[in-house]
């Protein structure tokens, strides 16, 4: 029997929401904790109509006019800063364009050598649409998400398309582990891209942020389904596991695999299959050592839950339904951070189905939920 739970206290709240525009994504822009009570999130925002699938389409929501946005909280998720909302690039085309023409002049501007190890610090990249081909970007925050610095085109000799999500762990050489996909221009002309058009999940790493390497693949080539969106985290004892999410025969059949690495990353085995549906999934190691993985349930009922292990995800709890009153599949990509008192914030991105506004769900907008956890 498949058991449910629900937190002991849960509290949902609005981050972002207008009615004429679509937000998504928190999980490709980022979330930073910076001290006890100070939040950053990032997300893809644009005006929308909410008259046709057109208007909802992925692809015209980031593309053109498709901003990147971070907004603030300084109470721990509680309320956000609106008047403090900061705009990391105007439009996706144009961004693509700029990366394109440092490719063809082959001159890669860097930023100055970044200390990872400062809480002052994050790393954001381009939000990936999937389609992209070529270098992605990446920017950087010395200042707590007040000022970015970018873009800076991440790219890797050998390698045709770069795809990067905020998804990254210092490591304990105090430079950065960024966990990618990429495609070989090799690769490219064996038709690989047909089978895993995002790429394969790999890891690169850096030890300033200005020079990147390639240190190792999570994956052999060649899977049944692709994986993508890596998510990974540090366990206590050292070893680093990375969720996945698999693609699986249907467009809304997906679930999370974890994998885990006991050598620093450079080599990996198949862990467990975190759940029967949902993905992609945020990993976060809570203070008392247990693993939370949390993911957008993209099947009815719609919404976000969650689920905890206590052995490095070897096994998991009940499903935690941290809410299921979302009116599409078109709902998820949760990051999520333990606050002070122990109680969970996670950030996503949300539809109603009980919204006055209908387009194959709800107004698009960016949500947060502080729960106590039943276990």
């Amino acid at each position: 029997m498949h058991r449910v739970v629900y937190p002991k206290e849960c509290e949902h709240i609005v981050v972002y929401r207008k009615n004429d525009e679509y937000a998504g994504w928190p999980f490709n822009g980022g979330l930073w904790r910076f001290g006890n009570s100070d939040v950053v999130v990032g997300f893809i925002r644009n005006r929308c109509a909410y008259r046709s699938l057109e208007d909802v389409s992925h692809r015209r929501v980031q593309y053109v006019d498709g901003q990147f946005v971070t907004i603030r909280s300084r109470d721990g998720g509680r309320t956000w800063l609106q008047d403090e909302l900061k705009i990391i690039y105007n439009s996706k085309a144009e961004l693509r364009a700029q990366l394109q023409y440092y490719l063809t002049l082959n001159k890669f501007p860097r930023p100055m050598p970044i200390d990872f190890t400062s809480s002052d610090t994050a790393l954001a990249t381009e939000p990936p649409l999937g389609i992209e081909t070529g270098p992605t970007a990446y920017f950087v925050t010395r200042d707590r998400g007040y000022t970015w610095e970018g873009p800076y085109p991440l790219h890797i000799d050998g390698f045709d398309t770069i795809h990067a999500r905020p998804s990254y762990i210092v490591d304990s050489n105090s430079g950065v582990m960024l966990f990618v996909q990429g495609l070989r221009y090799d690769e490219i002309n064996r038709g690989y891209r047909s089978v895993e058009p995002e790429g394969r999940p790999m890891i690169l790493v850096s030890e300033d942020g200005v020079s990147w390497r390639f240190l190792s693949y999570i994956l052999p080539p060649n899977p049944e389904f692709p994986r993508i969106c890596p998510s990974p985290a540090v366990l206590p004892d050292g070893r680093i596991v990375v969720a996945l999410r698999v693609l699986g025969p249907g467009r809304d059949i997906q679930w999370t695999e974890l994998y885990t690495s006991e050598d620093g990353g450079l080599t990996w085995r198949f862990t467990s299959r975190v759940n029967r549906w949902g993905a992609p999934a945020s990993l976060l190691i809570l203070r008392d050592g247990r693993l939370l993985c949390i993911y957008g349930y993209r099947v009815p009922p719609y919404g976000i839950r969650a689920r905890v292990s206590g052995d490095g995800g070897m096994t998991w709890g009940p499903e935690i339904i941290i809410r299921d009153d979302g009116g599409s599949p078109d709902l998820g990509y949760p990051r999520a951070t333990e606050l002070q008192n122990g109680e969970i914030l996670t950030i996503y991105y949300f539809n109603d189905k009980s919204d006055e506004i209908q387009c194959y769900g709800g107004v698009r907008y960016i949500a947060a939920t502080v729960f106590t956890l039943p276990y």
